[in-house]
């Protein structure tokens, strides 16, 4: 009974989110039951957000498609309507209804509906946190929570918690521990578990926190059984990735990244360069002006291969160490919180990653080859 104190934590602030959820309403539906006017609708209630645009995607046609409605007849609109249902009518699907604003409720999320599941999928939020209460009952670890709130925006609740027991001196140095955590997002519609390392990092004298990576392992929909098995692995069974996590550091520092696995990340932040919001980011994290001059060509002009076979001089761990600080410091870093996320497991990918380009690449040596007279 290690947890008992944590247990009455995370019930205690789940309460209100719970309570707030109540108000939500799952339903299932087929497409051929939408309206289609000036928006989509079901039996007057709009699709808004994401579930508007997962619709779309699955009647195949462009986002701003409705607009199309003010520009044909009504008898031409209704026949152009019909014909798109009917192609993907039969299709069923889960909405997420919520109360809006204006005191009425709009659908903000779908699901496609499986027929062929054979497990019980009548799992909600409440459960899902009486099975992790269960399990932190049950665990001979313990936990500390870090976090557990409600994000309104994407209808998740978020519930981490952090194994105390879990430390790991990562080179033997008491410079770089790690302990292992469980991050939870879950909502009435989806699940998601993503164990993470958080880093203790002290450096003359000070010290600080920061998430090595976050990756996602699990994401199942509507199926109990998934949802009860990941809960129960993550809280109560022996970890094996600590040696997992030795032997992929001990793996970076060996080793250093190639051109192509710089601007891997480098690329990452240029696709998500909107309105320029990572132009000094990218100056000053991803300078590649020294590889122009050391090569003496144009790199851009170069291939993947090319690339993935140029040496950047930077230690693969030194270089995972800089994606983990931009990823964890925001109040150092201005970063999206999403764009934050998502460099945070890219950033696994080079950890665990099985083999660097730079791996098992023969040296570049004179071969005096005996040219024979059949090569003339």
């Amino acid at each position: 009974m290690n947890n008992n104190q944590l247990i009455n934590e995370i019930q205690e602030k789940a309460q209100p989110i719970l309570e707030n959820l109540a108000q939500r309403e799952t339903r299932e539906f087929r497409l051929d039951e939408l309206e289609i006017n000036e928006g989509i609708s079901y039996k007057g209630t709009p699709l808004t957000g994401k579930a508007l645009r997962n619709v779309l995607n699955i009647l195949r046609v462009k986002k701003n498609f409705t607009d199309l409605s003010v520009k044909m007849s009504s008898e031409d609109w209704e026949n152009v309507s019909q014909r798109i249902k009917k192609t993907e009518g039969s299709t069923k699907l889960f909405a997420k209804t919520v109360p809006n604003s204006a005191g009425g409720s709009e659908i903000v999320d779908t699901f496609l509906h499986n027929d062929t599941k054979k497990r019980s999928d009548e799992g909600d939020p409440a459960t899902y946190i009486n099975w992790i209460i269960e399990n932190l009952r049950e665990t001979e670890k313990t936990f500390r929570l870090k976090r557990l709130d409600f994000d309104p925006r994407k209808e998740l609740i978020h519930l981490v918690v952090l194994d105390e027991n879990s430390d790991t001196d990562v080179f033997g140095t008491g410079k770089d521990i790690w302990k292992l955590g469980n991050d939870f997002r879950f909502g009435a519609m989806e699940f998601k578990h993503a164990p993470f390392f958080e880093r203790l990092i002290c450096s003359n004298g000070n010290t600080s926190m920061q998430h090595g990576f976050g990756s996602q392992i699990q994401q199942s929909r509507f199926n109990d059984y998934k949802i009860q098995n990941v809960i129960k692995k993550s809280l109560t069974e022996e970890d094996t990735m600590k040696n997992l996590l030795q032997q992929a550091s001990d793996h970076l520092l060996k080793n250093e990244v190639s051109l192509a696995e710089f601007y891997e990340y480098r690329n990452f932040f240029n696709r998500r360069n909107t309105e320029g919001i990572y132009d000094s980011l990218i100056h000053k994290y991803f300078d590649d002006s020294p590889f122009f001059k050391a090569y003496g060509v144009n790199i851009d002009e170069k291939s993947h291969k090319w690339k993935s076979t140029a040496n950047t001089g930077i230690n693969a761990y030194d270089f995972f160490n800089l994606l983990t600080y931009l990823a964890s410091h925001p109040e150092k870093v201005r970063m999206d919180s999403n764009h934050r996320l998502d460099l945070q497991i890219s950033a696994s990918n080079l950890l665990f990653k099985k083999q660097l380009d730079l791996e098992d690449v023969a040296q570049t040596v004179k071969i005096a080859y005996p040219r024979l007279a059949e090569m003339n």
